[in-house]
């Protein structure tokens, strides 16, 4: 089975999924579909219902296809079809072998017996903390509102006009025009160090991360750079050699986030022939998009986060109330949007 026969499989229980069974919504109210707390340690986790089973799930919009833990599946008993392999590969080179089919999938009191994951070639987390990915496939087909004050995960329908979505607050609010290609990541214009990057806003990404190929066409930066600090030799995503340089300021539609810390690795540097095109903080597949900037979490969790894909725009404010930080650290807060052009 190809990737695109994968998706196909996918979009269309999605067209059946959980919006068949609610009433069509008013054309301007916004209609909440499910409500999720979640906690934010270093990833966006949810508890998910899985043959009425809870199973905590990580949000990542970097990843294309939503999947599940082989230990988990197992546990369940869902029933699993076997692909084509060489589809999907994951960050340490093992490629996908199995779909996991659950007879019932929940997400609050949304609930599906037509979803599809990709079973992981080997265990997510060492501690089994991480049962699984909800990714672009699923997340696409709704409004993911996302809210690092409260700890708040929510998707929305999105039968809406266009625009009126932000019900949290009458205060400014930036509005940032960002492009979702075709593996679902969502690119966001932005500035380091008044340099415009495009950016794959990735959930599942701890870190901000930019290539060394960039960093050294932009600022100058090597691997040998005196303010560049070694994390480690095989720390960067498919095991090459990770860096780590603070900038000055970090810029999206107007907000500005001081001091951020960023990721450098080598791309170019990877061995496997498949990981050549990243498309997520775990995922690699044949024909994807290479992107010099990942937007990840420690720059994220400072804001108040809807992500309207149909209308492929962003909203953000701060966060609702003080965001924790999962280093422990505390972080410069982010200079609210500007007040909106009055005409």
């Amino acid at each position: 089975m190809t990737m695109r026969s994968i998706c196909t499989l996918i979009a269309c229980a999605l067209a059946a999924i959980f919006l068949g069974s609610n009433a069509v919504a008013d054309e301007c109210k916004l209609m909440r579909l499910a409500s999720l707390d979640f906690i934010d340690q270093g990833s966006i986790l949810v508890s998910v219902s899985l043959e009425g089973k809870n199973v905590p799930m990580v949000v990542d919009t970097g990843s294309p296809a939503s999947a599940i833990d082989p230990v988990v599946a197992k546990e369940l008993a869902i029933p699993e079809r076997r692909m084509m392999e060489g589809a999907f590969y994951n960050l340490s080179g093992e490629s996908f072998t199995y779909l996991a089919m659950p007879h019932d999938f929940g997400l609050g009191d949304m609930h599906s017996n037509q979803e599809a994951l990709l079973v992981w070639p080997s265990p997510m987390s060492g501690d089994g903390h991480v049962g699984g990915l909800i990714a672009a496939d699923l997340l696409r087909h709704y409004d993911a509102d996302m809210d690092f004050g409260s700890h708040k995960f929510n998707l929305f329908s999105q039968d809406h006009c266009s625009g009126k979505v932000v019900y949290w607050t009458s205060e400014n609010v930036a509005v940032v025009p960002v492009h979702v290609n075709n593996n679902g990541h969502i690119i966001v214009p932005v500035t380091l160090d008044d340099h415009s990057f495009d950016a794959v806003l990735d959930t599942g990404s701890t870190l901000t991360f930019l290539s060394l190929k960039a960093a050294q066409a932009s600022f100058g930066l090597g691997s040998a750079s005196p303010d560049m600090i070694k994390i480690g030799d095989h720390a960067g995503p498919g095991g090459v050699p990770l860096y780590r340089h603070t900038f000055k300021s970090l810029g999206l539609e107007g907000i500005a986030i001081s001091s951020p810390t960023v990721g450098l690795f080598d791309n170019q540097a990877e061995t496997h022939e498949t990981l050549q095109h990243h498309t997520g903080s775990r995922f690699s597949s044949l024909g994807g998009e290479e992107y010099e900037l990942t937007l990840g979490l420690n720059e994220l969790r400072h804001f108040h986060l809807y992500i309207a894909y149909k209308e492929q725009k962003l909203y953000i404010t701060p966060a609702t109330a003080p965001a924790s930080v999962a280093s422990g650290g505390a972080r410069p807060a982010p200079s609210p949007p500007p007040a909106p052009a009055t005409h």
